[in-house]
């Protein structure tokens, strides 16, 4: 199956569970890959990197605050959606977003500060996608199958 299927019709969400999914395992997979690219390049020196290098870096940690935003609103709705998001799951959708932002306001300003910042969201990302996601989304699919065989 091509990922061309796997996208929803214009301006349409999809509607059943294994689309859904499979959209947010590659909002995950942007997400990740977005991480592992900055952690490389902020591995850099200052010195080694050009001025468009830099704004670049700092664009790109906005997209990746930006991304994170929203793909931690859709997943909530989503789960919630079938019954699937628990108070804890949520909580930890917050912690992750102010420690994303709190983050940022600091390691904006001082690239010091940027490195420990974007391994704390790596290492928080890695296991919270392997964790209470993995669990949420087994529990969307076994609901999902549910009501499909019960119709």
């Amino acid at each position: 199956m091509s990922t061309a299927s796997l996208a929803p019709p214009l301006g349409l969400l999809p509607l059943e569970w294994p689309r859904q999914e499979a959209l947010l395992e590659r909002q995950h997979d942007r997400l990740e890959a977005l991480l592992a690219d900055l952690v490389d390049r902020h591995c850099r020196s200052v010195q080694e990197c050009s001025g468009l290098e830099l704004e670049a870096e700092t664009r790109d940690c906005m997209r990746l605050l930006r991304g994170l935003r929203l793909h931690l609103r859709l997943e909530e709705r989503w789960l919630a959606q079938r019954g699937c998001l628990c108070p804890g799951h949520r909580g930890a959708h917050r912690d992750a977003a102010e420690l994303a932002s709190s983050g940022w306001q600091l390691s904006a300003t001082q690239r010091a500060a940027r490195l420990p910042w974007l391994m704390d969201l790596q290492q928080w990302f890695h296991g919270h996608r392997r964790g209470p996601d993995a669990i949420a989304y087994a529990r969307a699919a076994t609901s999902s199958s549910t009501s499909i065989s019960s119709l």
